[in-house]
């Protein structure tokens, strides 16, 4: 009895240890200028491309996700579930009330604004086969929606003039698997569209064995992230050829977002900024402005079910547990 009482204790430590260890979890950076928006908490925060503290945007309780500024950096486009079904969502950087485009009503892709000023987004609103994407624009002024003839289309960049469209299809992404170093037949393809003489489109760098995700434009060069080195790096490609510019180990790059040569991505639970110029790298120093609620002292109840290992001396006085992760 006297056992169980201490482990109940120990474990319940554990999990409050567990709970209140933990540092910022910054994801899905965006960046426009002197700005960045990213995903905290299940809210959006802007702070300084410098760093430093941040400001929270959004409170609803649900997850707002994927954020994307516009050109001016007036506007910041989103995905939330402020109705039901995740849609794509606009707000004023500046804050203000967050008003809904899209009514698809199913999952929500975000790629950015194009040089029209529209939104490029994926969505499964189709009717057809599971998992069938359907790649679309939306006016944030007039809410007209514009389908793209691009089958399972999932990402989209275009270049400054709008002639010039880099897409993606495939990816795990699409149904959630977290695999790393994936080679199978739904790996990531980046494709090279026409948009003026709508000609086939054609694949880019299709001889290299990897995923290539996340595209992004810039200066006539087309930027990607992609596992072609096993974990997921910065990429450069001039017509097929590809070149590593990060060459992280322990994580993958992830949210890649381009502005004015500069790339702002998440590495682990971090923001880091690359700039092409200099091909140096740098992490942002963030402070959220939060009550960290989700760190508070709490009691489970039944604490027992999170115990994974023991161990107990041979005089049975000290023993050593393992729970979510923690030893004790």
């Amino acid at each position: 009895m006297r056992l169980s009482s201490w482990l109940l204790a120990a474990l319940s430590v554990s999990i409050v240890a567990s709970a209140g260890a933990a540092p910022g979890y910054y994801r899905e950076p965006t960046l426009r200028g002197d700005t960045v928006v990213f995903v905290a908490e299940g809210d959006l925060w802007r702070v300084a491309a410098s760093g430093g503290r941040a400001q929270r945007l959004t409170t609803h309780p649900a997850l707002e996700s994927q954020p994307v500024l516009s050109a001016d950096g007036r506007e910041v486009a989103f995905v939330a579930s402020y109705d039901g079904a995740p849609d794509v969502y606009v707000m004023p950087l500046a804050g203000g009330q967050p008003r809904r485009l899209t009514f698809d009503a199913s999952r929500v892709w975000l790629s950015g604004y194009t040089p029209q000023g529209e939104i490029a987004y994926a969505s499964e609103y189709l009717v057809g086969p599971g998992m069938s994407r359907a790649l679309r624009s939306v006016d944030p002024r007039s809410g007209a929606i514009r389908d793209w003839p691009l089958a399972d289309a999932r990402e989209l960049v275009l270049d400054a003039s709008g002639a010039h469209a880099w897409f993606t299809r495939f990816g795990l992404a699409v149904s959630g698997d977290h695999a790393v170093g994936y080679r199978g037949g739904a790996m990531a393809q980046l494709w090279r569209w026409n948009t003026d003489d709508r000609s086939e489109a054609t694949r880019v760098a299709a001889t290299l064995n990897a995923n290539i995700s996340q595209p992004m434009w810039w200066q006539d060069k087309v930027y990607a992230v992609s596992d072609a080195n096993g974990r997921a790096n910065l990429y450069r490609f001039d017509g097929d050829a590809a070149q590593a510019l990060t060459t992280h180990a322990d994580a993958d790059v992830r949210g890649a977002r381009l502005d004015g040569g500069r790339i702002v991505f998440q590495l682990g639970a971090d923001l880091y900024l690359y700039d092409i110029a200099s091909a140096s790298e740098h992490k942002l120093a963030i402070e959220l402005d939060s009550d960290f609620v989700q760190r508070r002292e709490r009691f489970v109840g039944e604490p027992l079910k999170y115990l994974t290992g023991m161990e107990v001396d041979g005089q049975g006085t000290r023993a050593v547990l393992s729970a979510r992760g923690q030893v004790v």
